[in-house]
C-alpha cells in the first residue's frame, strides 16, 4: 500500500522547514515536490499505523493539518514489444539513416 500525506502548515506555527526537519528526524521521511508533501509505502496494516503515529507525533505542537489517502500499488502494465524483422539489404550496402521521401 502506499499512503499520501498533504500537509498544511499554519503561519501560527511553526517555520515549515523547521516542521519538516523534526519529520525528517523523527519518520525519516521528507517532503517531495508535487500535488502531496510526503509518501510513504507500507505491508501490513501495523506498518501504515506505526507510520501514521509517528507522523502525528512528529507535527504535534506544529498547529498544521494533515490529510492522508491510501491507495493499492498496482504494477505498471507491461506492453509486449513488437520486434521488426531486420532490414532487407544487400551485402555491403549502407543504411540510411534519415531517408528522405520524395
Amino acid at each position: 500500500m502506499k499512503t499520501y500525506v498533504k500537509v498544511y502548515f499554519s503561519t501560527e506555527g511553526p517555520l515549515s522547514v523547521e516542521i519538516a526537519e523534526k519529520v525528517k528526524k523523527e519518520t525519516g521521511l521528507s517532503f517531495i515536490r508535487g500535488e502531496k508533501d510526503i509518501v510513504f509505502k507500507w505491508e501490513t496494516e501495523a506498518e501504515g499505523i506505526e507510520m501514521v503515529k509517528k507522523l502525528y507525533h512528529a507535527f504535534e505542537g506544529s498547529k498544521a493539518y494533515l490529510s492522508f489517502y491510501t491507495e493499492e500499488e498496482v504494477a505498471p502494465p507491461v506492453h509486449s514489444l513488437v520486434q521488426m524483422p531486420p532490414a532487407s539489404r544487400k551485402k555491403g550496402e549502407d543504411i540510411e539513416m534519415n531517408p528522405t521521401r520524395e
